[in-house]
């Protein structure tokens, strides 16, 4: 007997393989349709947390002038006073922080000067103040005015002078010239035995000034032993 509700649901089903009935071609039209908007909506939210996550990541870096404070080394903070804050900025420094002066050179924390003028360049805000790098400026070197005070010239007056006539008298020179002759010539016989006797007197008179020396001596010298005994 012909059926027809049986009819119409072998004509929209389908049978599989394993003796079960598939689903209506419909039904799977819109499976297949869900399945593809899921994955749109996957991607997009793929996209949007990868855009956050840029967003989180890029940070804004600000650069501050100002005069150098002090160093705080236990908390690795640098203090600096500017025109535009009448508090101190404090700026957290790392180990990725570059400090600088004006030519590149590196130069130590440590050795900056209270009062130098620094350019910091910092991300974060409010009290995280986090410092990338620092460039040391040296201070300008300013030269004073010169002021030269006017110069007066008193005027000079110049007496008249008046000159007396001057009588030059030449002196007399006179020029007196002594002329010494030395005259050398052999000794006589008279005069070689005059100067043997001489000698032999000055001979004479030495040893006996030698001998009373000595006879003087022995007397003292008994006058000791005198004393003595």
């Amino acid at each position: 007997m012909f059926n027809p509700i049986s009819t119409f649901v072998a004509a929209d089903q389908i049978q599989s393989e394993g003796g079960q009935l598939c689903a209506h071609p419909r039904i799977l039209c819109m499976k297949t349709n869900i399945t593809k908007i899921g994955g749109a909506l996957l991607a997009m939210g793929l996209c949007l947390a990868s855009t956050a996550a840029l967003a989180q990541t890029s940070t804004t870096v600000t650069t501050t002038k100002g005069a150098f404070t002090e160093y705080v080394p236990n908390s690795e903070t640098v203090v600096v006073r500017t025109e535009t804050s009448s508090a101190p900025l404090r700026y957290t420094v790392t180990k990725q922080t570059t400090i600088v002066d004006e030519s590149g050179v590196p130069v130590a924390i440590e050795r900056i000067s209270p009062g130098s003028q620094l350019a910091v360049d910092y991300s974060g805000t409010g009290e995280r103040l986090v410092a990338s790098r620092i460039v040391v400026h040296r201070p300008a070197t300013v030269t004073a005015p010169v002021t030269t005070a006017p110069v007066t010239t008193a005027p000079v007056t110049t007496a008249p002078v008046t000159t007396a006539p001057v009588t030059t008298t030449a002196p007399a020179v006179t020029h007196q010239q002594t002329t010494t002759t030395t005259t050398t010539r052999p000794l006589t016989h008279d005069e070689k035995h005059a100067i043997k006797e001489a000698k032999e007197e000055r001979k004479d008179a030495v040893k006996k000034d030698i001998e009373r020396q000595e006879e003087a001596l022995e007397k003292a010298k008994d006058k000791l032993e005198d004393d003595d005994d």
